[in-house]
């Protein structure tokens, strides 16, 4: 038995323009933990590893686009396909920095994407928000610009290679489907079989 810590930080890397991190949203904004939401662009992520996105291996694409429309219905969220998609979700990203990563306003601007429709990469989209114009200036400003290559370099160093990821305790967990094994983890109950683990390690090579 281990001890629950449910004040244990945890990291949400998530990109607006993914449908897992629109999921997983629904859940995490209301988890027992200490939440860090960390924008990123998911592309420079997936790049950093010479691979291909979901969307760009056309079979792939179609069967998570089920899964996901599976998986919101299942669970009665209200989920459609964004105006355009992909789209360029650089100036969102910003916005919810500019924010201070704000639930708020990291939830409407799912909102609008996910559940409204809306193409989110067109600033004039989000512009429309009073609660987003008011970050405007801020969120064109070098300083944000950085701070969002910052969260994509730190993305990068923490081995994260897709949306949303979440760590804690530097232990990593990806992808919507991964909420029980994360309360698991938190709370001290992990059943993962480490010394598994390590024979896994020992026969297939550590970084």
């Amino acid at each position: 038995m281990g001890n629950s810590n449910m004040s244990t930080p945890v990291q949400f890397y998530f990109d607006f323009i993914s449908p897992y991190s629109y999921l997983s949203w629904s859940w995490v904004k209301d988890a027992p933990f200490e939440l860090h939401p960390v924008p990123v662009t998911l592309s420079q992520v997936i790049h950093s590893y010479e691979t291909k996105g979901p969307a760009e291996i056309p079979p792939k694409r179609d069967y998570l686009w089920k899964h996901c429309l599976r998986s919101a219905k299942r669970r009665h969220i209200p989920f459609v396909m964004p105006a355009k998609l992909p789209f360029n979700s650089s100036y969102a990203l910003r916005l919810a920095i500019a924010s201070d990563n704000d639930p708020k306003v990291i939830d409407r601007i799912f909102h609008l994407a996910w559940v409204m429709g809306k193409d989110i990469g067109d600033p004039d989209i989000l512009l429309n928000e009073p609660e987003l114009s008011r970050l405007d200036e801020l969120a064109s400003s070098k300083d944000i610009r950085r701070k969002l290559k910052a969260n994509v370099a730190q993305a990068i160093e923490n081995k994260v290679f897709g949306t949303p990821t979440f760590i804690a305790n530097g232990e990593l967990f990806w992808g919507d489907d991964c909420k029980n094994d994360l309360l698991d983890f938190i709370s001290g109950h992990d059943p993962l079989d480490k010394d598994q683990f390590e024979i896994f390690l020992d026969r297939f090579g550590r970084e």
